[in-house]
């Protein structure tokens, strides 16, 4: 019971950090007197892909031997474990697509407030959006809401289910304009739901790190070619 309380301590304090990151580079703009607001869109992407750095930083240290482990572990496996990665992305891809497309179809919302943010961040700052799309979020996202949010429940089934909901409602939650965007946690949902499941197959983190990377990654690079950056 110490160790679950512990654990759930830990995956809030670094949930919090995660949210108000950004206060990482507000806070001393604020006490220099410098207004955000008159800073290039260049310049406010970099600060807040700093800041997201300093996140990553920090579970880097917190986990910096299981990491270590693991690594070690996902070199000595990584055929096969690349390929358990590749049929639950694959799955996971097709449940996502699906879903959209019935969202789409049923729905007077077609296409998720969470990417059209995402599309404008690109087309605003393409270089910046690719490193903390493709590269700094799915590290730490997949740290927090699977091995973290993962290590409280002792049911690795219901960890699976648990992961996928909350990682669909954080896509959701600070983007929604109408209740009908909640529809979007199916595909979200679903796509992070089989990156946990990787993870509860083989216990490996850096399987649902590695595409979840490729997987921002590929379409951000899709998104960039064809807005012609």
């Amino acid at each position: 019971m110490k160790d679950t309380l512990k654990k759930i301590f830990l995956f809030l304090l670094m949930f919090i950090i995660f949210l108000y990151e950004d206060l990482i580079y507000l806070i001393p703009l604020k006490l220099l007197n410098i207004d955000i607001e008159k800073l290039s869109y260049n310049m406010q992407t970099l600060l807040s892909t700093l800041s997201s750095l300093v996140t990553l930083i920090i579970l880097v240290m917190l986990y910096r031997k299981y990491l270590k482990e693991k690594l070690i572990d996902f070199k000595n496996n990584f055929n096969e474990y690349f390929d358990i990665g590749m049929k639950a992305w694959f799955i996971g891809l097709i449940g996502m697509c699906a879903s959209n497309l019935l969202i789409a179809h049923f729905s007077p919302v077609n296409e998720a407030t969470n990417e059209v943010l995402v599309q404008e961040m690109l087309r605003l700052a393409p270089l910046l959006s690719f490193i903390s799309a493709a590269l700094i979020a799915p590290f730490v996202e997949e740290m927090l809401f699977r091995k973290m949010f993962g290590d409280i429940f002792t049911n690795k089934k219901i960890m699976v289910l648990a992961s996928g909901l909350i990682f669909g409602l954080l896509h959701v939650i600070f983007s929604f304009k109408t209740p009908w965007d909640f529809l979007y946690i199916i595909p979200y949902g679903f796509l992070g739901g089989t990156f946990a499941y990787t993870l509860y197959k083989k216990d490996n983190i850096f399987i649902p790190i590695t595409f979840h990377m490729l997987h921002n990654g590929i379409l951000t690079i899709v998104s960039i070619i064809a807005m012609g950056l």
